[in-house]
């Protein structure tokens, strides 16, 4: 791995997750302002579910190659508790990715409604529960909120470390920083090294 920046799957998985949750979001949000009971309002449901399922998808990959990969050298190196920090956040942001899409296939399967992925018919719970059903709802609401506003914050935490800190913790996820930059970031942490 390159000691200045993600690999290159680590980082098309990143953004690919982040396309993935703000449609997610706008989906969630057209449903629930659309009028009730309408053919619009259904649809924006089916794909609020059918990009959730994606999300799950794309994250089981991406959590294998996150806890084999390990994290790219920052410039200049943070501060230890932000560090822990920043692992703090990376961690409840994977649990909340896995957990969010879980959650909402658990309340499809105890629904008593139909549900499908691309068309393709998935299956019930023995016994459907509508009540627990709802209570499955509840939660993922809940914390599709958590997700939200801690996503917001991770996002702007991170241009606060490029704009104001100046450090390379966003580049070393933005793959258009990946020849010019790079170059001159390894090459100053080598002039760093040799003046030790």
């Amino acid at each position: 791995m390159n000691t200045s920046r993600f690999s290159t799957w680590t980082r098309r998985l990143h953004w690919l997750v982040f396309i993935l949750v703000t449609v997610t979001l706008i989906l969630i949000y057209a449903h629930n302002w659309s009028p009730k009971g309408s053919v619009i309002q259904a649809q924006f449901k089916w794909a609020h579910m059918q990009f959730g399922i994606a999300i799950l998808l794309v994250m089981l990959p991406r959590a294998i190659m996150r806890r084999r990969g390990g994290r790219p050298n920052i410039f200049p190196p943070l501060p230890a508790w932000q560090d822990w920090l920043a692992q703090l956040m990376q961690f409840v942001l994977y649990v909340l990715l896995l957990a969010l899409p879980l959650l909402g296939i658990a309340n499809r399967l105890w629904s008593p409604e139909a549900w499908n992925f691309l068309g393709i018919a998935l299956p019930h719970a023995p016994v459907p529960d509508k009540i627990f059903s709802k209570q499955l709802l509840s939660i993922h609401e809940t914390l599709g909120n958590v997700l939200m506003y801690l996503a917001g914050a991770h996002a702007a935490i991170a241009l606060v470390h490029h704009f104001i800190l100046r450090d390379s913790t966003l580049r070393g996820m933005l793959p258009i920083w990946r020849r010019a930059n790079a170059t001159h970031e390894d090459s100053r942490m080598s002039m760093d090294a040799q003046d030790e």
